[in-house]
């Protein structure tokens, strides 16, 4: 389960009821073109389709009956850009969602370190799933967490973090901890406090601290450092918050496990979150969209995630996998998105306001 954090700045309704803002202060301008540069594979058309092929098969475990047919087409496709190309357009039709341009954000897989014991640095608890949580139940606020946190959450502390790295984290929904003896665990998202969510870099810009075209994640965390006796003010405007489990399975190579709880996890560049009660999940899109610096591009992806934050028939969170250009990318990718849904032959689509598209 991913929690999705350029949506989170930028697209949720602010709190419904906000405190005097604090005294504004200066937050240098993002400078435009990427810091890391973009790999040409990324880069205008879709010549690899054979890694969506992959991460199509991943689903497979997880995809009811009917979508077995297709797996085992997949399974016996060479992985080459050719054979995989062909597979898709073999047996997919394609449609367009009738609902226009929609919203293209990325997220990542955090990267942060930890401590099993509170520390000067690492102080800030972060939690497994409270036994007396229930389904659905409005659980305690972010900040009666903080504040007054009850026996059930006491019990339920995984480790201790620092503060705003704990925050990130719940807006990415999983991350890569390294403990002070150089081992590593995942922390993946398990649970939520049932609250609604609040865009902290939304209440900012409300407040004139940030102007709208400079937020991002890392503007965010300017903010915070310059301000770091209004951060709990800043962050608890945020009701929300996450939960989660240790995961320790420390290959490199593999991603969070998503919605869909994918064994080989999420992958980077071809795994997506969408809204599920618009598109289901395992279905294979093409997004057709631009990177911050405004270079085109088109992807076939997966519709493997889900967050709280992305709503809407017309929207995707690109998973970005991990590392400095991913981390860039999540903090900046709001782009116009075109998205198409790529749907087995055959099969009668599942919503009426899909659009056949010719492919030419």
């Amino acid at each position: 389960m991913s929690k999705k954090f350029v949506a989170c700045l930028l697209l949720l309704a602010a709190c419904s009821s906000t405190p005097p803002a604090p005294k504004p202060v200066a937050v240098r301008p993002l400078s435009n073109p990427p810091v890391h540069q973009l790999p040409a594979s990324l880069i205008g058309e879709d010549r690899q389709q054979q890694e969506a092929l992959q991460a199509f098969l991943n689903s497979c475990p997880q995809l009811g009956m009917r979508w077995q047919s297709l797996c085992w087409q997949a399974q016996r496709t060479p992985k080459t850009p050719a054979a995989a190309a062909r597979f898709f357009q073999q047996n997919f039709d394609e449609y367009a969602l009738a609902h226009g341009t929609g919203l293209l954000t990325g997220y990542m897989e955090a990267q942060l370190r930890c401590s099993w014991q509170p520390t000067a640095r690492f102080n800030y608890p972060v939690y497994g799933t409270p036994s007396d949580l229930r389904k659905g139940v409005p659980y305690l606020t972010r900040e009666q967490i903080e504040t007054a946190p009850t026996p059930a959450l006491r019990r339920a502390v995984l480790m201790y973090c620092d503060k705003f790295d704990a925050f990130s984290l719940g807006i990415q929904g999983s991350g890569r901890v390294l403990l002070p003896d150089n081992s590593s665990v995942k922390l993946t998202y398990a649970n939520k406090n049932n609250r609604a969510y609040t865009s902290v870099g939304r209440v900012l810009i409300d407040a004139g601290e940030v102007p709208r075209e400079q937020m991002s994640m890392q503007a965010i965390k300017r903010w915070v450092q310059q301000n770091p006796d209004r951060m709990d003010w800043l962050l608890r405007q945020n009701a929300s918050y996450v939960f989660y489990e240790i995961d320790r399975r420390d290959e490199a190579h593999v991603g969070p496990p998503g919605a869909m709880a994918l064994k080989a996890g999420l992958t980077p560049y071809r795994s997506v979150a969408v809204d599920s009660r618009h598109i289901p999940l395992g279905t294979p899109l093409k997004i057709l969209s631009q990177w911050p610096d405004q270079t085109p591009f088109s992807r076939l992806v997966i519709a493997q995630d889900k967050g709280g934050a992305i709503k809407g028939r017309v929207r995707a969170d690109l998973f970005l996998g991990h590392g400095d250009l991913a981390d860039e990318l999540a903090g900046r990718l709001q782009s116009p998105l075109d998205l198409r849904v790529l749907w087995p032959k055959r099969w009668q689509a599942p919503s009426p306001e899909w659009m056949r598209v010719s492919r030419g």
